[in-house]
C-alpha cells in the first residue's frame, strides 16, 4: 500500500468518527453562525490534485473580485503549487507538505497552528472527501466554516455553512456554489489561465526551435498518461500512436508528445507504434511550461487527468477521452471541446465526491473508444480552426 492509500484509509477511520464527534459538541455548545458580509481574511483550502485546483480558479477570482479588500488565502500541498503560483487573485499561498515533512500529527499540529496565528474569520473547504481539512479548519478555530453538505463522512457536522454540492453541474460551477453561498458574484464562469513567466515562455520557445516547430506550424499535442492513481482512465498506447501518425500524414501538423518524468516510457510505448517522428516534450517540462505548450497547440488530446483541464484553461480546444467518469462533471470546461465517452451499465464508476476511485483493471469504457471516433472530433475541429 503506497503512502496515499494509507492516508486515505486513516483519513476515513479516524477522521469520520472524530469529525461527528466534535460537529455534535461544536453545534451543542460553542457554535455561533455569524457569517460577516465583509471578512477581512479568507481561507480556501483544496489540497491536491491539479485537474481539481484548475476548476477550483473561477471560485477565487469570484471570492476576490466580490471581496476585493479581503485577504485571500489557499491552503494546498507543494505538488499542486504550480497551478496557484502568480495567480493574481490571491495574497498568500500556505504549504501543508502533508506526505513529506509535515507528516503525521505532528506535522498536523504545526500546520494548525500555523493557520490559527493568522486568525482567519471565513474558511471555504473545496476539498471534497478529505476529512483532515475539516479537522484543520475547526481545530484552527476559524468561526466561519463552509463546505459541502455530502452524506458518509461526518466532516459536514463541522460546517457553520452547508452547501448543496451539484452533482449533475460541472465541478466548475459545483464549486462557484461555495463561492455564492457567502455572498460572491458568480456569474464569470470561464477558466482562469495558468500564470507562465517570461522564463518559462522562452524555456518552451526554445524547445519548440530546437525540435523544428515554427510560428506557422500546426501544432497538435497528445498527452497519454493519467497518473499512477488514474490507469484505469488511459487510452491504448497503440491507439494514441496511430492517431498521431495519422494526423501528421493527414494534416502536415507537428505532433508533440508531454508528459511528467514518470510517463516518458509510456509515451516511448506510443511512439512504438508510429512510422513518423514526432516531438516528445514529456519529462523535459515542469507544468508551467506544459501550460505554455498547450496554449501552443491548435488541438490537444487528452485522457481524464489534470493536464486536461490545463490545455483547457490556456484557451486551447480539446479532445477528451473518458471512461470511469463522466465528462458532465469533469469534462474540458469552456466551447470549443468535445469529450469521447461510452456510457455503461457501470458507468460512471468513479464518483470523487464519494470517494470513489476506479480500480477496474480491465476498463471496457475506454477500450471500446476507437481510434475512427477520435480522428472524426479531430477532423471536426482542425477544419473549424483553419476555416
Amino acid at each position: 500500500m503506497d503512502k496515499v492509500e494509507l492516508f486515505k484509509k486513516i483519513d476515513k477511520i479516524i477522521g469520520t468518527p472524530a469529525c461527528f464527534f466534535l460537529g455534535v459538541i461544536d453545534k451543542l455548545f460553542f457554535r455561533k453562525n455569524n457569517l460577516p458580509s465583509n471578512p477581512k481574511k479568507i481561507l480556501v483550502i483544496k489540497l491536491i490534485a491539479i485537474g481539481d485546483l484548475v476548476v477550483a480558479l473561477p471560485t477565487l477570482r469570484a471570492l476576490k473580485k466580490s471581496f476585493p479588500k479581503s485577504h485571500l488565502a489557499i491552503l494546498v500541498t507543494p505538488r499542486v503549487k504550480e497551478v496557484v503560483e502568480g495567480c493574481s487573485y490571491l495574497d498568500e499561498i500556505i504549504y501543508y507538505d502533508i506526505l513529506g515533512k509535515d507528516k503525521g500529527i505532528k506535522g498536523l499540529c504545526k500546520i494548525i497552528s500555523q493557520v490559527h496565528k493568522k486568525r482567519f474569520d471565513l474558511v471555504i473547504e473545496l476539498d471534497l472527501y478529505y476529512r483532515i481539512t475539516s479537522l484543520i479548519s475547526y481545530f484552527s478555530r476559524i468561526k466561519n466554516r463552509v463546505g459541502f453538505d455530502l452524506p458518509g463522512q461526518g466532516k459536514k457536522q463541522l460546517y457553520t455553512i452547508k452547501v448543496p454540492y451539484l452533482i449533475d453541474k460541472h465541478e466548475v460551477e459545483a464549486f462557484l456554489e461555495a463561492a455564492k453561498k457567502v455572498g460572491a458574484d458568480i456569474s464569470d464562469k470561464e477558466l482562469v489561465e495558468i500564470w507562465v513567466s517570461d522564463e518559462d515562455k522562452k524555456y518552451v520557445t526554445k524547445l519548440l526551435l530546437k525540435a523544428g516547430i515554427g510560428s506557422e506550424d500546426v501544432l497538435v499535442g497528445i498527452h497519454p498518461g493519467t497518473g499512477a492513481s488514474a490507469i484505469s482512465r488511459r487510452w491504448s498506447v497503440e491507439k494514441f500512436g496511430k492517431l498521431a501518425d495519422w494526423i501528421i500524414e493527414k494534416y502536415g501538423a507537428k505532433v508533440i508528445f508531454t508528459g511528467v518524468p514518470s510517463e516518458v516510457e509510456l509515451v516511448n510505448e506510443s511512439i512504438k507504434f508510429m512510422t513518423m517522428k514526432p516531438i516528445v516534450a514529456a519529462g523535459k517540462t515542469n507544468l508551467k511550461q506544459f501550460a505554455e505548450i498547450a496554449r501552443r497547440c491548435k488541438l490537444f488530446i487528452v485522457a481524464d487527468t489534470g493536464p486536461l483541464h490545463v490545455a483547457a484553461a490556456m484557451k486551447t480546444r480539446v479532445i477528451g477521452i473518458y471512461g470511469p467518469n463522466t465528462p458532465k462533471k469533469w469534462g474540458p470546461y469552456g466551447k470549443g471541446h468535445i469529450t469521447i465517452y461510452k456510457t455503461l451499465e457501470c458507468s460512471p464508476c468513479t464518483k470523487v465526491y464519494l470517494g470513489q476511485v476506479s480500480k477496474c483493471k480491465h476498463p471496457i469504457c475506454m477500450e471500446k473508444i476507437s481510434v475512427e471516433e477520435v480522428k472524426n472530433a479531430v477532423e471536426k475541429i482542425l477544419q473549424i480552426t483553419s476555416a
